[in-house]
């Protein structure tokens, strides 16, 4: 997998992240005897309030996390998504890449199961980077402080999960 974080963009002018969620949610709801009970796009490819890396992140609900074995051996798979083999809690985390000499995401989905804290935390933490400006404008000045102390997309990404736990703390 492609060790670095990719870099920062500012506006969807690269591509089109709206038409390629509803193609991504299409593929999941479409597949043979598919677990997947609901879908949103999330994150900043969504409203574009902070930089963002050029990922398209896909919250994904499952009625229970073990539905998702059979599906991300094979449909997924054969869908191009592949299980991220890393410690997530209470998740599992699948993604999309460019090529397989790269590995570059394009997509990432957040599988959770629904009606849980973590799928709640998701919800809520994305609802306000969406709407409150002021919020979504420190939790850029903090992505770019990680960004400048971290050496991999792996330190990036825990240090990122760890803003998102604060700030639905901050809102609870």
């Amino acid at each position: 997998m492609y060790a670095y974080v990719q870099p920062l963009v500012k506006d969807e002018s690269h591509k089109s992240f709206e038409k390629e969620y509803l193609r991504v949610k299409n593929v999941l709801f479409g597949l043979l005897d598919s677990p997947v009970k609901y879908t949103q796009h999330i994150g900043g490819t969504r409203h574009f309030n902070y930089e963002t890396e050029p990922i398209l992140d896909v919250l994904v609900g499952v009625d229970n996390l073990h539905d998702i074995t059979a599906l991300d051996e094979k449909r997924l798979n054969y869908a191009g998504f592949y299980r991220l083999h890393h410690s997530y809690k209470k998740k599992v985390m699948m993604a999309r890449f460019n090529n397989f000499n790269e590995l570059k995401q394009e997509v990432r989905l957040h599988i959770i199961q629904l009606n849980t804290p973590l799928f709640e935390q998701y919800q809520n933490v994305d609802k306000v980077l969406s709407q409150d400006n002021e919020i979504s404008q420190l939790f850029s000045k903090k992505k770019q402080d990680i960004l400048k102390h971290v050496q991999t997309i792996r330190m990036y990404e825990n240090q990122k999960q760890n803003l998102f736990e604060k700030i639905h703390k901050q809102l609870s």
